[in-house]
C-alpha cells in the first residue's frame, strides 16, 4: 500500500509540474528583469506573467514605441502596449528618467524576449542608473543586449534614413576592437557633418544588430539626442592635417592609430563609380540608400584604395587631396568615408608590368600594372564590359566601365596587353581584377585566326546534323508510302466488308420476299403483292446503305432507333412473309452507345441474321441484346443446320465471319462461335464499353482474296 501511495504522489507531482509549465501565466510573476533575460529566446513567447519596476532609460519621443526599463541591474526592451487601451495612452505619456510599474507577459523578441505590457503605472522621477563600461567582445556577446553602458569613439560616419517616415539619425562609432552603430531620435541637419571624426561619450541601451534568423550580426546603442554627446576631442580641419606618405599607413608606431583621420596626396591612376544600392535594416525597419565610389592614387611610393560617397569628377593624372579613416585589409591599407579635393594635375603614372610568375600577390594591390595574356571572352551588361584574359594559369577579369570609352569587337583566342588597376580580392580562394580605366588600356598584340578548331567543329556537327535530318527525312517519306499503302488496304477491305453486309445482306432480303412471291402468286395474289411491297422497300434500303457504305456513314434506322431499334426493324423487314420466325430479345438498361459500337454491333447482327436465313435454313432465330454496366452482349442464335453443312465448309474461310472478327477486334471485345451439324449455329459477341478499340492486325491481300 506504501508503494502504491508514493508512486500515485510522485505521477500527481509529475503531472501538476506539467501543467505549470505549460500555463506560465498562471504562475508566480517575474520581479526581476535578470529573470527575464535568463530566458531562451523561444520561452518568451510561452507569455510568462511579469510585473517589474524600473527606470526609463530611453523613449523614442518620435512615437517609434522604443521603450528601455532598467531596474538598477538589467535592461529589458518595452512593446508598446495593445492600441487603445489605457496602458498605450501612459505609454505615450513617459520620458526618460521615469520609474513606473510594469505588469505584462513576456514575447517572442527578434533576438530575446521582450515584455508587452497590461498595466503601466508612473510612480515618480529617479536619475539614470550606474552606467556599465563594456569592452567590444563582451557585446558582440550579447550578454549585456539592452543594457545602459556607456562608449567612447571616433565618429567615422553619419546618415540618415532614405524612407522619410523613418525619423532616426545614425552614426558610426570606431571604439577599440570594433565599430558600434549609435541611433538617435533628436538631432539637426549639422550633426551629419559636426561630429565626424570627433572622439565622443555616448550613454545608452545596448542593441543588438540580427537577421530573420536571430543571429547577431553587430552592436547598436540607442542614445536618445545628439545633445547628450559627450565631445572628448573636437574634430579638427580635416586639409589641415599633416600630409601623410601612403606607405606609411599601419607602419610601425609607438602610439598606434587611434581611428582618427588622416590625409594623403597623390595622382589620380584610376576610379570605379560607384553604383547606388537600396539595404534593408532589419531590426529597425529602416532602409539606406548607399553608394560607394572608389578612387585609386598613388605617391612617390605606393599606391592606395580610397572609398568615398562623394561625387567622383576626377581623372587620371589629377593631384588630390584625400582625408579618410584607414582601415586594415588583407591587401594593402585603405581609406574608408573619404573626402577629397583635386590641387592640380600631372602626367599620369606608368603602369608596372607584371610577369606570368608573379601574378597573384598583394603586392599590387592598387598598383596601375601592365598583363599580357590569351583573351578568353568578353561579357557585356549595361554596367560593365568585363575581358576574361588567362596569364599563364591564371585567369581573372578585366572591367571596363562603358561610359569611359567604346571597344571594338576582339576575337577570343587573341593575344592582348591589358593595362588597368589591380584589386585583390582576398577570397577564398585570393583573386583579383583589373579596373581599366579606358578603351585604349587594352591593346590586341595578336589576333585570333578567323578559321579556328571551334569553327571545325560547329561545321562538323552541322554537316552531321544535316545527315541526320537527310536521313530522317529519308525515313518519314518512306513510312508516308507505308501509311498510304495500308490506309489504301484498310479502306479495300472496308468497302469489301461494308458491300457484303450492305448489298448481299438485301439482296438476300429481296431474294427471300421474291421466292415468298413465286409460291404465293397463284394462291394468294394479295399476300404476292405485299411481298413484292416488301422486296420493293428492302432494294431502295440496300441502295440507300450501298450510298452510306461508300462515305462510311452510320445506318439511318440507328440514327433514328438506335442499337436496339434498328435490329428490331431491320429483322422485321427482312423476314416479312418469309417462314422462318425472328424473335428479337433486349434486356438491361438500354442506351446509346458510340458511333462506331452501334455501327459495328449493328453489322454483325444482321450478318448473323443473314447467315442464319440464306446458309442454314433456319426456322427459328434468336436476337438477344443485353446491356451491362460495363459491357454489351450480342447473341444471335438459330437452329439451322449448322456451321461446316453449307456452301462455305469453315468459318474462317467465310467472308462475313471474318469480317465479325475484325469488327469484334476494333471494337476489342470477344467473339464465340459454336455450332455443330444439325443443331443450329450460336454466335455471342461481348464488347467492353468506354475502351479504346484495340489496333486491328489487317490481312494481306493474298489472304482476303486468295486468288489475287
Amino acid at each position: 500500500m506504501r508503494c502504491c501511495a508514493y508512486v500515485t504522489f510522485v505521477v500527481l507531482l509529475a503531472f501538476a509540474a506539467s501543467a505549470t509549465a505549460q500555463t506560465p501565466r498562471a504562475s508566480a510573476p517575474l520581479t526581476a528583469i535578470k529573470a527575464i533575460r535568463a530566458l531562451a529566446p523561444d520561452d518568451g513567447a510561452r507569455g510568462y506573467r511579469v510585473h517589474i519596476r524600473g527606470i526609463v532609460t530611453h523613449f523614442d519621443e518620435n512615437g517609434r514605441g522604443l521603450l528601455f526599463l532598467h531596474d538598477g541591474e538589467a535592461g529589458q526592451f518595452i512593446d508598446p502596449p495593445a492600441a487603445g487601451s489605457e496602458a498605450e495612452r501612459v505609454f505615450k505619456t513617459l520620458r526618460r528618467g521615469d520609474v513606473v510599474d510594469i505588469e505584462g507577459h513576456t514575447v517572442r523578441g527578434g533576438f530575446a524576449p521582450n515584455v508587452r505590457p497590461e498595466r503601466i503605472r508612473k510612480v515618480g522621477t529617479a536619475p539614470m542608473p550606474d552606467v556599465k563600461q563594456v569592452p567590444y567582445g563582451l557585446l558582440l556577446t550579447g550578454r549585456y543586449d539592452c543594457d545602459y553602458v556607456e562608449i567612447a569613439g571616433v565618429v567615422q560616419r553619419a546618415w540618415l534614413p532614405s524612407d522619410s517616415n523613418n525619423r532616426t539619425f545614425f552614426a558610426e562609432i570606431a571604439i577599440e576592437g570594433g565599430f558600434v552603430r549609435a541611433s538617435f531620435w533628436g538631432y539637426s541637419t549639422e550633426d551629419l557633418e559636426r561630429f565626424i571624426d570627433a572622439r565622443v561619450r555616448l550613454r545608452g541601451n545596448v542593441g543588438t544588430l540580427f537577421g530573420q534568423t536571430g543571429q547577431l550580426r553587430g552592436v547598436s546603442i540607442f542614445v536618445g539626442r545628439t545633445s547628450d554627446v559627450v565631445v572628448l576631442s573636437p574634430p579638427p580641419d580635416p586639409f589641415s592635417l599633416p600630409v601623410r606618405s601612403i606607405r606609411s599607413i599601419y607602419n610601425y608606431s609607438s602610439e598606434g592609430e587611434v581611428n582618427r583621420r588622416i590625409r594623403v596626396r597623390g595622382v589620380v591612376t584610376s576610379q570605379v563609380i560607384g553604383r547606388p544600392v537600396q539595404v534593408s535594416d532589419f531590426p529597425t525597419s529602416a532602409s539606406f540608400r548607399d553608394v560607394r565610389h572608389v578612387l585609386y592614387v598613388r605617391d612617390a611610393e605606393s599606391g592606395a584604395r580610397i572609398e568615398t560617397e562623394e561625387e567622383l569628377r576626377v581623372r587620371p593624372g589629377h593631384v588630390v587631396e584625400a582625408v579618410g579613416f584607414p582601415a586594415v585589409t588583407p591587401g594593402k591599407p585603405i581609406l574608408r568615408n573619404a573626402i577629397f579635393r583635386v590641387v592640380g594635375s600631372e602626367r599620369p603614372a606608368e603602369a608596372v608590368a607584371v610577369p606570368a610568375s608573379n601574378v597573384l600577390t598583394a603586392e599590387h594591390d592598387a598598383e596601375l600594372v601592365r598583363m599580357e595574356g590569351e583573351l578568353l571572352g568578353v561579357l557585356r551588361n549595361r554596367t560593365a564590359l568585363v575581358f576574361v584574359v588567362k596569364m599563364g594559369e591564371t585567369v581573372f577579369d578585366a572591367t571596363l566601365d562603358p561610359s569611359f570609352g567604346e571597344l571594338a569587337d576582339i576575337r577570343p583566342g587573341s593575344a592582348v596587353s591589358v593595362t588597368g588597376v589591380y584589386a585583390y580580392q582576398w577570397g577564398p580562394p585570393p583573386s583579383f581584377r583589373l579596373f581599366l580605366r579606358s578603351s585604349a588600356d587594352v591593346v590586341v598584340l595578336s589576333a585570333a585566326p578567323w578559321w579556328t578548331l571551334q569553327h571545325t567543329g560547329v561545321l562538323l556537327g552541322f554537316l552531321t546534323l544535316s545527315g541526320l535530318g537527310a536521313g530522317f527525312w529519308v525515313f518519314l517519306i518512306a513510312r508516308q508510302k507505308r501509311q498510304q499503302f495500308q490506309a489504301i488496304l484498310t479502306e479495300r477491305n472496308r468497302v469489301a466488308r461494308e458491300l457484303h453486309d450492305t448489298l448481299e445482306q438485301g439482296l438476300a432480303g429481296i431474294a427471300l420476299q421474291l421466292e415468298a412471291v413465286t409460291g404465293s402468286l397463284e394462291t394468294s395474289p394479295v399476300a404476292a403483292r405485299q411481298s413484292l411491297d416488301v422486296a420493293r422497300q428492302m432494294l431502295r434500303y440496300s441502295l440507300e446503305e450501298a450510298r452510306r457504305s461508300v462515305h462510311d456513314l452510320r445506318s439511318e434506322a440507328l440514327e433514328s432507333r438506335g442499337l436496339a431499334g434498328a435490329l428490331a426493324t431491320l429483322a422485321r423487314q427482312m423476314t416479312i412473309g418469309t417462314t422462318p420466325r425472328v424473335d428479337v430479345r433486349i434486356e438491361g438498361p438500354v442506351r446509346r452507345l458510340d458511333v462506331a459500337q452501334e455501327h459495328h454491333l449493328l453489322r454483325i447482327g444482321l450478318e448473323g441474321l443473314t447467315n442464319a436465313l440464306k446458309h442454314a435454313h433456319a426456322t427459328r432465330i434468336d436476337l438477344l441484346l443485353r446491356f451491362h454496366a460495363d459491357a454489351i452482349e450480342l447473341v444471335v442464335s438459330d437452329d439451322g443446320c449448322g456451321l461446316g453443312q453449307g456452301p462455305l465448309e469453315l468459318p474462317g474461310g467465310h467472308f462475313g465471319l471474318r469480317g465479325v472478327r475484325e469488327r469484334v477486334d476494333k471494337l476489342g471485345g470477344t467473339v464465340e462461335f459454336e455450332s455443330r451439324p444439325g443443331e443450329g449455329t450460336r454466335v455471342a459477341v461481348t464488347v467492353p464499353l468506354e475502351r479504346e478499340p484495340r489496333p486491328v492486325v489487317h490481312a494481306t491481300l493474298r489472304e482476303m482474296w486468295p486468288g489475287s
